[in-house]
């Protein structure tokens, strides 16, 4: 375990462990979420946060009333958080912050390799700075934070869906607040019929063990943010959704076979275990596996 600032956000805080979701599509230091939640007086003064090139983007989940911010050693003026309030700290400049009252926010860590990688991945300039006022309202990071909860909280998800959601969220501040070209949406066609075929292929080859957003967009020769709009013009689904579809297309099969327990279905179709596969099997077709299999026998 490094000590980069997103593997231990919380200590700084003077905080237990708290939820930490972690991208695991780059091989660079981790872009992590964090959601740290404190009562009025635990924190107050954070301890000093070592210098690193990375940028923490920090979302209010509730609001907060009062708090002070030092960068380099000085005052940095700012006012009182709404809930969904954004705003950004560069660990370059070492800050630090005097927080008395509760809170309850999402940090994202954002390292700069991870920055430089993404980049490199969607053919565009690197995000060198963030140019968000302290305490904007920003709806598109607040939607994101609000689908990640979810993941924090303990449910699982498919990586997939992270990476999307993390590709979508660098796109989003790299056109807003950095100045970075990014590809015009609308402009994305489908994926050609060799690109579907070869991402729908590396996807079942990988039902068990998962893969990346860029590992299928570098696959196809396609920008990550590209990929992940023509695939959903394409399918109509997500790539994370089409994952989970064809995990339940074959998990039907298996239950219809009848050899296999639930545990060594759930298995072996990618599930984290048994609870996991009886969830979303339910979700997706309105009843559970073990009625799927009897209903069938």
């Amino acid at each position: 375990m490094s000590n980069h600032y997103g593997n231990e956000a919380a200590q700084y805080f003077r905080l237990p462990p708290m939820p930490v979701l972690r991208s695991s599509m780059l091989q660079t230091p981790d872009v992590t979420i964090t959601r740290l939640t404190s009562t009025p007086g635990a924190v107050n003064l954070t301890d000093p946060i070592p210098p690193e090139n990375a940028f923490v983007l920090c979302l209010q989940l509730q609001p907060l009333p009062r708090h002070e911010l030092w960068l380099d050693g000085k005052p940095e003026r700012v006012t009182p958080y709404a809930r969904g309030a954004v705003s950004v700290v560069d660990l370059a400049a070492r800050p630090s912050a005097f927080l008395p009252t509760a809170f309850d926010c999402l940090q994202f860590y954002l390292p700069e390799a991870s920055l430089q990688r993404i980049a490199a991945a969607e053919d565009c300039a690197a995000i060198r700075e963030l140019a968000i006022p302290h305490g904007i309202q920003d709806p598109f990071v607040a939607t994101i934070g609000q689908l990640l909860l979810p993941a924090l909280a303990g449910n699982t998800v498919p990586q997939l869906f992270v990476d999307g959601l993390l590709i979508a969220l660098h796109s989003h501040l790299a056109a807003t607040y950095s100045g970075v070209r990014v590809a015009d949406a609308r402009k994305t066609g489908a994926l050609a019929p060799w690109q579907e075929l070869r991402a729908k292929a590396m996807i079942d080859a990988h039902l068990e063990d998962g893969l990346s957003i860029l590992e299928l967009a570098a696959a196809c020769e396609l920008s990550p943010a590209y990929f992940c709009r023509a695939f959903r013009r394409s399918t109509g689904l997500a790539p994370h959704q089409w994952l989970m579809r064809r995990r339940i297309d074959i998990a039907r099969d298996l239950l219809e076979r009848g050899t296999l327990s639930m545990t060594e279905i759930a298995i072996s179709c990618g599930f984290a275990d048994q609870s996991h596969f009886t969830r979303v099997f339910s979700q997706m077709t309105g009843g559970t596996p073990r009625a799927w299999r009897q209903a069938r026998q």
